[in-house]
């Protein structure tokens, strides 16, 4: 039965194409909720057969994407672009923004002293709420974004000796007077390995549990909150020795728990790191510098572009090529230029 009465109120649901539609007409008469029906009915076919489409208004389209956006690690990026659109846009028609309209925004958050690497990003969440209205049924501007004042900085990833200065920095055996603080020196320690051999971002590797490692397939299970998706990486030697002594005086189910071993603290891992850091003279470089390390690494050594976008987590190659093509073209042409140092016989036959 398509319409039934749920409290005070009749309510419509019905299948269509293996999905089931409900919605509540606020009515106590079953007449209008069969006209509600009827209309829900008829919206499905012309959207989804007749390939008709509706306007939205720009406002309701951004709250749609953050309404099912909530769990997304990019959430509060969008928030904060959505916030900016509001400010300066008025709320028409969705496909009713022009190219003009979207350069002069970006001129005006320039005025205000906001970067180019900003405001594309931001662009990008208006990406976002296009193609999620798109995808709803609803028309969408055609638009092209303009150029970016934008040079790409060197990638800084850390070198075999400042990792060295680091891990050094934060021996625990340094500190072995007070137990608390050799206690912590030593967590710091740890998460500093899980984040240069497993590319963990620092908030991923701080809610990291004793369940999500498999020391029989020798990897770990994650979920990536920035991606929102699952999938698990093997572990080095160095990682699993240092997470199989850190389990012998495991508090909780965290790998890496708070203070008093409840729960868990981003925060305070990233400044004792970043400490650590600043300690150990290893200047210009934050946590998420451990990750670019993993991959840069890996791609001297050799690997494949795609093998480092699924370890890193990228939903693209195209993404991880943006990333890291300086960085592959630079090392490409490193051991170009080695070759003239090889001493090399020119393998030739006299011919009379």
């Amino acid at each position: 039965m398509s319409v039934f009465k749920r409290g005070k109120y009749w309510v419509v649901q019905f299948n269509y194409k293996n999905k089931t539609y409900v919605r509540s007409s606020k009515s106590t008469r079953k007449r209008d909720t069969l006209e509600l029906e009827r209309k829900m009915r008829q919206h499905l076919v012309d959207t989804q057969e007749l390939g008709h489409r509706e306007h939205i208004k720009f406002f309701d389209a951004c709250d749609m994407l953050i309404e099912t956006s909530k769990e997304s690690g990019a959430y509060l990026t969008l928030v904060q672009a959505v916030n900016r659109f509001k400010d300066y846009f008025t709320d028409q028609n969705l496909d009713l923004i022009t190219n003009r309209e979207l350069n002069r925004w970006v001129e005006f958050e320039r005025k205000r002293g906001v970067k180019d690497i900003t405001i594309r990003l931001w662009s990008r969440q208006f990406n976002k709420v296009c193609k999620n209205a798109h995808r709803l049924g609803y028309f969408t501007p055609v638009y092209e974004w303009g150029t970016w004042n934008i040079k790409d900085k060197p990638i800084r990833y850390l070198t075999e000796e400042e990792e060295h200065k680091i891990l050094n920095e934060l021996d625990p055996s340094k500190v072995a007077k007070d137990p608390m603080h050799s206690k912590y020196r030593q967590a710091a320690r740890d998460l500093f390995v899980v984040m240069i051999d497993a590319r963990f971002r620092v908030g991923e590797a701080s809610v990291l549990k004793w369940d999500d490692i498999d020391f029989d397939n020798n990897v770990i299970y994650l979920y990536r909150s920035k991606v929102s998706n699952e999938d698990f990486i093997p572990m080095t030697k160095r990682l699993r020795n240092t997470l199989v002594e850190r389990q012998k005086n495991a508090e909780n189910e965290y790998v890496f728990p708070g203070r008093f071993g409840k729960g868990h603290k981003t925060i305070r891992n990233n400044r004792a790191l970043e400490a650590a850091f600043k300690r150990a003279g290893v200047e210009g470089v934050s946590t998420h510098n451990a990750r670019k390390t993993f991959a840069t690494r890996l791609l001297s050594r050799g690997a494949a572009i795609t093998d480092v976008q699924h370890l890193l987590g990228h939903a693209s190659v195209k993404t991880t090529e943006r990333a890291y093509a300086a960085f592959v073209k630079n090392e490409r042409f490193k051991k170009t230029i080695d070759l003239l140092d090889q001493e090399s016989k020119p393998n030739l036959k006299v011919v009379k």
